[in-house]
């Protein structure tokens, strides 16, 4: 898609050339981050027709993880790239038929693609050097066809290695290698606007099911450096692939056909070769075999038509969805199952905006499937306060439903669940200090969740169906402050009470903190812009989810504790020119403790670690 910097279609007319000219690189940038843009596939289905100017902040450049990027509302197995679940439940945005697989779905959603409209060809090298071999790379290429036609890839790169029992550089924890290509058109009065890309993901994690420990032991045995793992042979991996196809028709502001086709593939596999400790690691056998390779296959095709248009400042959008679905389980046969591997979903929906610019900003969303199920939602933003509320009757995965692996096997009739949210702050502004308090009320009913019990069976984690509520309450406070120039305060402090917690299914701790003080400025007569300080990220101890390597699945679990330990990270970014890099120091505590942070039972976090990066972009 190509879109000028005021609106798309306004193309900038061709001048006659007189004589040749000769540009001179060397004296003088003609292209930039101001010359190539980006814009989503929102800012045309919304008809926002609007480009943004390529990043170049440096502000909390240094927070490459994924854990870090998302505020720390997130729990992994203590390494980059690993399974990873959110800490708060939240109403989903799926009502449909889902595979249930999703303890890599981060890693996936973060690299929706961006489309550019590039005067000159674009590209980009982001490489993150974390230490103790823990490596991100990121390279974006685009540029204009020609006026109206634009093409680029772009590839994610995760090179993770091992923490407990690493054997030297090149060791894995986790491989990851996710691409994307993308294609934007739009015809010369912009009437018809396309958006094509295709992505694909394999994520391999090398599983070694935390740290071998046994009868009574402290949270420092997870850290000792002869600390053993329970399993050596092990592989989770998640293997997906889509294709996407968005096309719209205008015959004026006030009203456009849209198409969207978006074709999606699953296949999640667990491996394992024979484990000196497997017989006591795993629970149970089901299917009784020298090696391991469970796998399930999960396909979706999803048709989606619809209008809409701009009536002055109102936004309004009305649309039909079929969709197809297929789940091939490996050790299931169908005559087994009551319920149906394949089928075709129907919904009506709608979404609506009504935007005032500075002062109001109105959203609504709506979809339905003509039975229970459907999703709800709307927003309000003023400048004094913002309010939002969700509400969602969704399908049972299929992983819920039923499951046979070399380890588990359940076949289940789960009820669809329900989950609403309410929340909303004030907005307080001056120039010194901006403040949010605010508060939100999460009710669950009918939730299906992993949990670690006594079932009467050699099983001992499945899932389970609640019939009562959940509920809970999270007073918020988001407070900045310019304690004096360039000098900051940030704080976000989170308090959980449950007023109801049917079969003990939620799980968060009871104080979240996350803070940051930092020193930002401009030096050398605007070449040197740097921000230099430290985060601090706390949560009171509470029992964090277990993680069940064999299924990818997190479960409740109420034997241990995730210690109350602070996260320190002191660190320096800066821009130089056309680039942008970081320096920063790790855990900073660790390094005058023998204990650490514990994110998931038996799995230590990232020692205190150095680690460096770098962001460099070219515009020619």
């Amino acid at each position: 898609m190509v879109i000028s910097h005021a609106v798309l279609g306004q193309e900038e007319e061709e001048r006659p050339r007189v004589g040749s000219r000769i540009i001179d690189d060397t004296t003088r940038q003609i292209y930039g981050p101001t010359t190539s843009r980006f814009f989503t596939l929102d800012e045309i289905f919304y008809n926002r027709w609007q480009t943004y100017p390529i990043d170049t902040v440096i502000q909390d450049f240094h927070r490459f993880g994924y854990v870090e990027r998302y505020e720390n509302k997130y729990q992994d197995l203590g390494n980059i790239g690993t399974a990873i679940t959110p800490i708060y439940n939240s109403p989903p945005e799926k009502i449909g038929a889902l595979s249930g697989f999703n303890a890599y779905d981060l890693y996936w959603d973060t690299q929706e693609p961006a489309y550019y409209n590039t005067r000159s060809p674009y590209s980009n090298m982001h490489v993150m050097l974390g230490g103790r071999g823990r490596s991100l790379t990121h390279v974006t290429y685009s540029r204009n066809i020609n006026p109206r036609l634009n093409f680029g890839f772009s590839f994610n790169g995760l090179f993770i290695d091992k923490q407990v029992q690493r054997q030297g550089k090149g060791d894995r924890n986790v491989t990851s290698n996710n691409y994307t290509i993308f294609l934007s058109y739009h015809s010369k009065d912009s009437s018809y606007v396309l958006l094509a890309n295709f992505r694909r993901m394999y994520h391999r994690v090398f599983e070694y099911g935390g740290v071998k420990l046994e009868g009574d032991y402290v949270v420092e045995d997870l850290f000792k450096i002869n600390a053993q793992p329970w399993l050596e042979n092990a592989e989770s991996n998640d293997l997906r692939r889509n294709y996407y196809l968005y096309h719209q028709y205008k015959t004026g502001n006030g009203f456009q056909l849209y198409h969207r086709f978006d074709s999606h593939r699953q296949r999640n596999q667990f491996l394992d070769g024979a484990e000196p400790n497997g017989s006591v690691f795993f629970d149970a056998v089901v299917v009784d075999s020298a090696t391991t390779k469970d796998e399930v296959k999960f396909n979706t095709l999803r048709n989606e038509l619809g209008v809409k248009g701009n009536l002055l400042k109102f936004f309004y959008n009305g649309f039909v969805v079929f969709r197809n679905f297929a789940i091939n389980y490996k050790y299931f046969y169908e005559d087994d199952l009551y319920l149906p591997t394949t089928g075709t979903e129907f919904y009506v929906g709608g979404r609506m905006r009504l935007d005032l610019k500075s002062w109001l900003k109105v959203t609504g969303n709506v979809e339905w499937m003509l039975d229970d199920r459907h999703r709800i939602n709307g927003a309000i933003q003023s400048r004094w306060f913002e309010a939002s509320v969700e509400r969602s009757v969704y399908t049972p995965a299929f992983l819920q439903q039923a499951y046979r692996g070399s380890h588990d096997v359940w076949l289940n009739n789960f009820s669809n669940s329900e989950a609403s949210r309410i929340k909303g702050n004030l907005i307080v502004k001056s120039r010194r200090l901006v403040f949010y308090p605010g508060v939100s009320l999460s009710t669950f009913r009918n939730l299906i969740f992993f949990k670690k019990g006594d079932y009467g069976s050699d099983q001992t984690v499945l899932p389970v169906q609640t019939e009562g509520y959940q509920t809970l309450v999270n007073p918020e406070l988001r407070l900045s402050v310019m304690v004096v120039k360039n000098l900051s305060f940030n704080v976000t402090g989170i308090y959980t009470e449950v007023l109801e917690n049917a079969g003990d299914a939620i799980q968060v701790p009871r104080f979240f903190v996350n803070s940051q003080l930092a020193y930002s400025n401009i030096w050398f007569g605007g070449n040197f812009d740097f921000q230099v300080g430290a985060d601090v990220h706390w949560k009171s101890a509470y029992y964090a989810y277990g993680y069940d390597p064999a299924i990818q699945q997190f479960y409740q679990q109420q034997v241990v504790k995730a210690p109350d330990f602070p996260v320190i990270n002191v660190f320096l970014n800066a821009k130089v020119l056309r680039g942008r890099i970081f320096l920063r120091y790790h855990n900073l505590f660790k390094a005058f403790s023998n204990t650490g942070p514990v994110p998931t039972p038996g799995y230590p976090g990232v020692r205190n670690v150095l680690d460096f990066g770098f962001d460099w972009s070219f515009y020619d």
